[in-house]
C-alpha cells in the first residue's frame, strides 16, 4: 500500500507527540466512556483534559458486546450480543443494565447491574438504537438481514419483540452481497421514522413505526450505487441532511431528509480515500457528525485512517480536508466527545484506542500521543446526558 506524503507527516507528528507527551489544557476532564467489542465484555475508561485515558477496566462480562446505546432518559445501557440465534452458550440477544449516573458524571467506572435480556430471532445483531422517548429500541441483524423492534418498559427493561422485518434480495458484489445485511437502524429527528442501512442490498430503507402496536411499515427507500454497501449513517444537527458511509466502494454519500414525505434524496457521493491510495483490502466502518455540524468524519479500515470533511452550511455537501492515521490497524468505530473537542479512534486489529484533539476551527485532528489497550474494540460511548 502506498502512503501519501500527508499520511507520512501525520505519522511523524503522531510519533513525535507520543515521544514528547505533548499536553495542553482543555475542559473535558474526567469524561467517562464505555468500550465494547469482541473481548470479554464492556470496559470503562476516562478521558482527561490532555487526551490521556485511564486503563480500561472490565465492568461487566458479556459475550461479544459489539454495539450498545444509552437510554435517553433513564440510567440504563443496552448492549447486543453479536452471535447467532442458535449459539449454544450465548444466543443473539439484547441486554439491559442499570448504572449509577453519578459514577459517570464524576468520572468513575460505573457498576453495570443486569436488568433483563431478550433473545433475538436473528443472527449477528450489530447495531442498537433507542428512540428519543426511550419507548422503543431497534436492532439491526447483519447475517440474517433483519430489523427487530422491542418496546421498553418505564423502568428501562426490554419487553418482548413487537416487530421483525426481514429484507430480501442480493447485490452486485457476489462475495459480500449474496443476501441482505442490515447494518444499522437509526431513528430520525422527528422520532417517527427508522432508517436502516442494508449493506447487501445497496439501499437505505425508511420505516414508519406505529407506536400503538410497535409495528414497522416501509414507506420508502434510497438506492445507492451498485456494490456500494451502505453501512452506517449520521444525521446533521439541523435534521435535514444525512451522511451514509458505504463500506464496499469506500464512499460517503450526502442525502437530504424530508420528514414530511419520509424520503431521502442523494445529492453527493465522495471518496473516503485520498487520490493516491493504493490497495485492495479497504473498507469503511463509521461516520459521525461533529456537534457543531461543521465537520464530518469517517473511518477507513485497511488504510488505517480517519477521513475529515468540511460541511457546506448551505447545501450539506462535503469537501474532504484530511486523512489522519488512526494510530493502529483497522479503525472500526470512533467517537467524538459531547463538546466536540476530542475524537477517540478504536483500532480493532491492534487492540487499541487513540485520542485526538479536534481543532474547533478547521475540524482537523491532532494526535495527543496517548493511547490505551482494549481487546478488539468495536464501540465507544460517552455519557452525554
Amino acid at each position: 500500500m502506498k502512503i501519501s506524503l500527508a499520511s507520512l507527516k501525520q505519522f511523524f507528528l503522531f510519533t513525535l507527540a507520543s515521544t514528547l507527551g505533548l499536553l495542553s489544557s482543555n475542559d473535558s476532564s474526567g469524561q467517562s466512556f464505555l468500550i465494547g467489542g469482541f473481548g470479554e465484555g464492556i470496559y470503562s475508561s476516562k478521558l482527561e483534559s490532555d487526551g490521556k485515558m485511564s486503563e480500561p477496566k472490565l465492568v461487566v462480562e458479556q459475550k461479544l458486546p459489539a454495539f450498545f446505546a444509552f437510554h435517553p432518559k433513564l440510567d440504563v445501557l443496552y448492549a447486543v450480543t453479536e452471535t447467532g440465534k442458535s449459539d449454544p452458550t450465548a444466543p443473539a440477544a439484547i441486554t439491559a443494565y442499570r448504572f449509577d449516573r453519578n459514577d459517570l458524571t464524576a468520572g468513575k467506572a460505573p457498576t453495570l447491574t443486569f436488568l433483563n435480556t431478550q433473545t433475538i430471532d436473528g443472527d449477528s445483531p450489530c447495531h442498537v438504537s433507542l428512540d428519543a422517548t426511550g419507548e422503543f429500541l431497534a436492532v439491526a441483524n447483519y447475517t440474517s438481514g433483519s430489523v427487530v423492534v422491542f418496546p421498553v418498559g418505564s423502568d428501562g427493561s426490554i419487553k418482548p419483540l413487537t416487530s421483525m422485518v426481514v429484507h430480501k434480495g442480493s447485490g452486485a458484489n457476489k462475495q459480500r452481497q449474496e443476501k441482505p445485511h442490515a447494518h444499522c437502524a437509526f431513528w430520525d429527528p422527528s422520532n417517527r421514522y427508522l432508517l436502516v442501512c442494508d449493506l447487501g442490498l445497496d439501499k437505505v430503507f425508511v420505516y414508519d413505526l406505529d407506536r400503538k402496536t410497535g409495528q414497522l411499515k416501509m414507506t420508502s427507500d434510497m438506492p445507492l450505487a451498485p456494490g456500494s454497501g451502505p453501512r452506517h449513517l449520521a444525521f446533521h444537527p439541523n435534521g435535514k441532511w444525512v451522511f451514509v458511509v458505504n463500506e464496499l466502494n469506500m464512499t460517503l454519500t450526502t442525502a437530504t431528509w424530508d420528514a414530511s414525505s419520509a424520503k431521502l434524496k442523494e445529492i453527493q457521493t465522495v471518496s473516503t480515500l485520498p487520490v493516491d491510495a493504493k490497495g485492495d483490502n479497504f473498507s469503511t466502518a463509521e461516520v459521525l457528525v461533529h456537534p457543531s455540524g461543521r465537520f464530518v468524519y469517517s473511518s477507513n479500515r485497511g488504510h488505517h485512517t480517519i477521513a475529515s470533511y468540511r460541511v457546506d452550511d448551505q447545501s450539506g455537501k462535503l469537501t474532504p480536508t484530511a486523512h489522519t492515521l488512526s494510530g493502529g490497524k483497522t479503525p472500526r468505530n470512533f467517537r467524538i466527545t459531547p463538546k466536540g473537542d476530542f475524537l477517540l479512534a478504536e483500532n480493532q486489529e491492534s487492540n487499541s484506542v487513540y485520542s485526538f484533539r479536534v481543532n474547533m476551527e478547521t475540524g482537523l485532528l491532532e494526535p495527543t500521543g496517548f493511547s490505551v489497550k482494549a481487546p478488539a474494540p468495536a464501540c465507544i460511548k460517552f455519557f452525554e446526558r
